[in-house]
């Protein structure tokens, strides 16, 4: 098996090296796609737990069973749902004083409250033992006094416990901001990029002008697939490219990186001034660098240690303050535990909910924005420069000639 392997992924790099100077531009022959190159099947979606120390066990979605079926049916099948676009009519409702009646007859309802039925249940259950123990183990001399703990480790505790919490979800909050952030500038510089090969490139190039646009418009899709794990490459860019571009990226290890070199390569086409070139290239190299930026967040999350020493104190905290309780709160401990295990379970999870940000990001609304504004300037091009008044300068340059 393991030369199977080795075999594999050395014929996909000698593949991807064979072709790292491929062009898809149309005056030019398309390389044929070797036998390995075959039309990519969809991925089913696959799911990563942890299978021993050290190591993870990647199991499909219809072999999951337990609470891990039910945790990924209630989480990461919600998680599109959460990927919102604001205008002016949600802002309006967003700051709406109702928001507080509205909210509290959803919460049964939201996703990280049934998704925390798990631990808050394991929690519910320990404050209900507590309860039956010191209610009736004591009268039956099945435990020879009641089960208490002072009140004080908690108090002093509650404070480290909530700096983890808020720096947790903190950190999170600030890679999420930093990824919308990274495709925000991807939306303006495409925009900026087809406005300068609009305007720059020569009238007759009609052609490379629609190429240029093309590829503009797969990169922003390709890079929201390269970046989420139940999405089709094909399905994506199907509509965009032409079915040889399409045949030609998809041939390719890394279909955005590919992108981006056809996109030097039509600018080098243009032959342009070397100072429209460099700036048309400055731009290829700012989508390297969401490429790259966008790759860091992905595949390097918060430090492993950090988030298993929070979830361990808290919920190791949480199982243990029922005891404490029930000397002031009696039965009423059981409810207690219940809201308290919600509000702090909740403030941590939502933090590893955004921690991984581009499934929760409305990426295909800016890939989107960038398909309609690149789009419309190339349409528009024609009536636009219609508006231009000649220019006297010119005027008067072309009569002295």
């Amino acid at each position: 098996m393991s030369s199977t392997v080795s075999l594999s992924a050395s014929t996909k790099r000698a593949t991807f090296a064979k072709r790292a100077g491929g062009i898809a531009l149309p005056q030019r022959s398309m390389l044929s796609r070797s036998v390995a190159g075959k039309a990519v099947a969809p991925r089913s979606v696959r799911v990563v737990r942890p299978a021993a120390r050290g190591a993870m066990k990647v199991v499909a979605e219809d072999e999951l069973t337990g609470w891990d079926a039910y945790d990924f049916d209630v989480r990461e099948k919600s998680r599109k749902f959460r990927r919102n676009v604001y205008g002016p009519p949600e802002w309006r409702r967003h700051r709406s004083v109702n928001r507080y009646t509205r909210h509290l007859g959803t919460m049964f309802t939201s996703s990280i409250v049934k998704g925390l039925i798990p631990p808050v249940a394991a929690c519910t259950l320990a404050a209900l033992a507590v309860c039956l123990t010191n209610e009736y183990g004591v009268d039956a001399d099945l435990i020879p006094q009641a089960l208490k703990l002072p009140m004080e480790p908690f108090t002093l505790s509650a404070p480290a416990l909530s700096l983890l919490l808020v720096f947790r979800t903190n950190a999170s909050y600030g890679r999420w901001w930093e990824a919308r952030k990274i495709w925000g500038g991807l939306l303006n510089r495409s925009r900026d990029f087809i406005r300068q090969g609009v305007t720059w490139f020569d009238d007759e190039d009609e052609a490379l002008k629609a190429q240029l646009v093309r590829y503009t418009i797969a990169f922003a899709f390709s890079l929201k697939v390269h970046l989420r794990g139940d999405e089709v490459m094909r399905d994506e860019l199907k509509d965009i490219l032409t079915p040889e571009e399409l045949e030609m990226a998809l041939d390719n290890v890394h279909v955005p990186n590919h992108i981006l070199r056809v996109l030097s390569q039509i600018v080098a086409e243009a032959r342009l001034s070397p100072m429209m070139t460099t700036q048309m290239d400055e731009n290829i190299t700012f989508f390297h660098d969401v490429l790259g930026k966008c790759e860091r967040i992905l595949k390097t999350p918060i430090p492993l240690s950090y988030t298993r020493h929070t979830s361990r104190f808290l919920f190791a905290w949480l199982l243990l303050l029922p005891i404490a309780l029930y000397d002031k709160c009696g039965l009423l401990t059981i409810p207690a535990e219940v809201f308290v295990c919600l509000a702090l379970m909740g403030i941590e999870d939502i933090g590893v909910q955004i921690e991984e940000p581009f499934s929760v990001l409305s990426c295909e609304a800016i890939c989107g924005s960038v398909q309609a504004n690149t789009t419309s300037v190339l349409d528009m091009q024609a009536r636009d420069e219609g508006l231009i008044k000649p220019s006297v300068r010119s005027s008067k340059t072309i009569a002295n000639v």
